[in-house]
């Protein structure tokens, strides 16, 4: 069994939807649902499409940011895009709907290769120095609340992280990866 596999990340969406009674609240469990299949599948335009005109996202934790607007989402998500980065897993552990936003909450699992933590400054890993072929798989507990418009647009996001991502990391092979995964 693979210790990540991003494709798992809107099912627990697709399923709160299907046993919401309310349409509206139904829709919206919906666009988030949308919104998270497309980015993680790298679908750019699809993906764009599940967000309002004006949207703004808020990032929390040790480094505070925000993008605002279409064309920053937009650069925002191609860039990480271009990295192979939105191929990420959300462990949804718990969805909150209301009228107005969704908020799921679970932890987040990324890969990194060796050569791009390098890059970020880091030299080893647990002690171990790190090569530039190594695969690291690092955990992060992650609450996002999914504010919408009344057309079950997603407004933005405000992602708010745990702790850092680093601090469970541990270092994974290609056979810990599904298939679909690429490097």
């Amino acid at each position: 069994m693979p210790k990540i596999d991003p494709h798992q990340s809107w099912l627990p969406l697709e399923a709160r939807a299907a046993a919401e009674p309310d349409p509206h609240r139904r829709s919206l469990l919906t666009h988030v649902r949308d919104h998270m299949e497309h980015e993680i599948k790298g679908n750019l335009d699809a993906l764009m499409e599940t967000l309002c005109a004006s949207p703004v996202y808020h990032f929390w934790g040790a480094n505070v940011s925000e993008l605002r607007g279409t064309q920053a989402i937009r650069d925002f998500y191609s860039g990480m895009m271009a990295r192979g980065g939105q191929q990420f897993e959300v462990v949804v552990e718990r969805v909150v709907v209301d009228d107005g936003a969704v908020i799921t909450e679970g932890q987040v699992k990324q890969v990194y290769r060796g050569s791009a933590l390098l890059a970020m400054g880091m030299r080893e890993l647990n002690g171990a120095p790190i090569q530039p072929d190594d695969l690291v798989l690092t955990r992060a507990q992650l609450v996002t609340v999914w504010p919408a418009a009344p057309d079950g647009r997603l407004v933005g996001e405000d992602i708010y992280f745990g702790h850092d991502p680093f601090l469970h990391a541990e270092r994974i092979t290609r056979a810990d990866l599904p298939d679909y995964y690429v490097l």
